[in-house]
């Protein structure tokens, strides 16, 4: 949630921080359009802005969250991993993000996308992998695949030891940032030139789509090689807000916009204004529209930010197989409802002998049975409370307001109804019983966290398997 707020702060900052950009570049254009600026440069600064934050904030809060996802962390820290479940999961962030993902695993010797592309790491196309690996930056981000480029996000993977596991990121098409640009380098008659914090140049509107600078590939151009920038730095560029910059040689204006979420720089070669004077005729009645569209905008992204957030704190806070809310939801909700109640119990759920369920029927119907118990365990609680899975087969349920004598009724009427129910999957000739021990403990005074709740509960548990196994246990 705190995350969740930053987030919100950071973009509204971004927007601001665009407005006020846009305000100023009006501002400087009209003052001086005659001798120094190119109003149409700065017009072109408006879609371009857009296209590339857009195009980046999603992205890349996908790829951070594919890296921090600890299920995905505990499966491939595993021993062995299953290709098809990696391939499964690459392909369902891939769809849910529309985005390619990918992950590069340093124990598994792979390097897999949602394409089902898989490559050794010791190979020649895997060569950014140990080139990146030896950085001390955690996060990368560049233009990959010169034969199809996209914009990569790399993001190093560690385990809960702190143990390099890899790399997880995501990559997206250039295709369309192509179009956009070819457009308005007709209408605008601009080049564009990206640059890195390293002061290497990772693509141009000349060859955008075919560039060879990244960090896939040995070429490398750096800014400070090309002439126009050298005597933009000789000359001293003219500072307009923070480190936007411009900067005119009579034959080109130049101006240098951040790309605060990539740490690069967009570099924007023009036209000097006196080759555009056509379009400073429309300036006085275009900037009642201009202003009037800024207020849409806002309104749309705001409307925006808010729907992103919800689909971002419900795919951060939900269990991938069950659609219960995870440990993380859990944890967070216990803190709230604890504030608001003093009365709370706190029970595990343990699915008995799951391992030979999973060993007999395989581990599809072991995750269908998962799946249909939370479904019963959800649908047995009351409206207010919360159920969620811990981890493996164990569930854990938060009942606000409640004593323990009618915690223990809701939940023996829970384990009987789960008991008496025979569970049957289409891919099995017969069905079977599943049964489940519960551990229960009550908070009623003090200010006791979740998890010292969860270990007398767990003590609980550890009682009813001892005495059997599908029954209900209680500490005080």
């Amino acid at each position: 949630m705190k995350f969740m707020r930053k987030f919100e702060r950071y973009l509204s900052a971004l927007f601001l921080f665009t407005i006020i950009t846009l305000l100023l570049t009006s501002y400087f254009t009209f003052k001086e359009v005659i001798n120094s600026y190119n109003k149409n440069q700065y017009q072109s600064i408006i879609p371009l802005f857009s296209i590339v934050n857009t195009e980046i904030i999603r992205p890349l809060n996908t790829a951070f969250f594919i890296a921090n996802d600890p299920l995905l962390i505990d499966l491939i820290d595993q021993e062995q991993v299953s290709k098809s479940r990696l391939l499964t999961y690459l392909r369902t962030m891939s769809i849910r993000h529309n985005v390619v993902t990918f992950l590069a695993l340093e124990k598994h010797d792979i390097d897999i996308d949602s394409n089902g592309e898989v490559l050794s790491l010791s190979s020649d196309k895997a060569e950014w992998y140990h080139r990146l690996k030896a950085q001390e930056y955690t996060q990368f981000a560049d233009i990959g695949k010169a034969e199809d480029p996209h914009l990569f996000f790399d993001i190093k993977l560690f385990n809960a030891r702190d143990e390099f596991l890899g790399f997880a990121g995501v990559a997206i098409d250039l295709d369309h940032f192509a179009d956009a640009f070819s457009e308005y380098r007709e209408r605008f008659g601009f080049e564009l030139i990206f640059v890195n914090e390293q002061n290497e140049v990772t693509l141009s509107s000349n060859h955008l789509m075919k560039t060879e600078s990244h960090h896939r590939q040995d070429e490398i151009i750096h800014v400070n090689d090309l002439d126009w920038y050298q005597q933009m730095i000789k000359n001293g560029g003219k500072q307009l807000a923070n480190s936007i910059i411009a900067y005119s040689d009579g034959n080109r204006v130049i101006s240098q916009m951040p790309l605060p979420a990539l740490n690069w720089r967009m570099f924007i070669i023009s036209p000097p204004a006196s080759e555009q004077q056509e379009y400073w005729t429309l300036f006085l009645t275009r900037i009642g529209i201009f202003l009037l569209i800024i207020i849409v905008l806002y309104s749309v992204f705001i409307g925006v930010v808010d729907y992103f957030k919800k689909r971002l704190v419900e795919s951060s806070e939900t269990d991938f197989l069950t659609k219960l809310p995870n440990r993380s939801y859990l944890t967070w909700k216990y803190e709230e409802l604890s504030c608001e109640h003093d009365n709370i119990c706190v029970v595990i759920a343990d699915i008995d002998h799951f391992k030979e369920i999973n060993d007999q029927y395989g581990h599809v119907v072991g995750d269908a049975a998962l799946q249909e118990v939370a479904r019963k365990l959800e649908a047995c609680l009351r409206n207010e409370d919360i159920c969620g899975r811990w981890g493996g087969e164990e569930f854990v349920m938060i009942l606000p307001d409640i004593s323990s004598e009618q915690a223990i009724e809701i939940i023996e009427r829970m384990r009987e109804s789960i008991a008496n129910n025979a569970f049957s999957h289409s891919s099995m000739s017969q069905s079977f019983n599943i049964t489940i021990s519960f551990g229960l403990c009550h908070k009623n005074s003090g200010n006791q966290s979740l998890d010292n709740l969860i270990q007398l509960a767990d003590t609980a548990l550890y009682q009813a398997k001892s005495k059997g196994r599908n029954r209900t246990e209680y500490v005080k």
